[in-house]
């Protein structure tokens, strides 16, 4: 579950980054697909790290 707001939050941030820059750079047609596949990518990235960064079971048994 905490991926999927991980993906929802990340979609919706992209998605007005890509806005903000769109209307700087002069207003053209807004690219939909793009922040989408940045948000997956992210998303990703981001369940990589907890796999890595989460310590195992057996090693916070031992600690204590």
């Amino acid at each position: 579950m905490k991926y999927l707001a991980v993906l929802f939050w990340s979609i919706v941030l992209l998605q007005m980054i890509n806005f903000v820059l769109n209307s700087l750079d002069g207003g053209g047609a807004l690219n939909f697909v793009t922040p989408i596949v940045v948000a997956v990518i992210i998303t990703i990235a981001v369940l990589l790290l907890d796999a890595i960064i989460k310590p195992k079971n057996s090693d916070t048994k031992e600690q204590h």
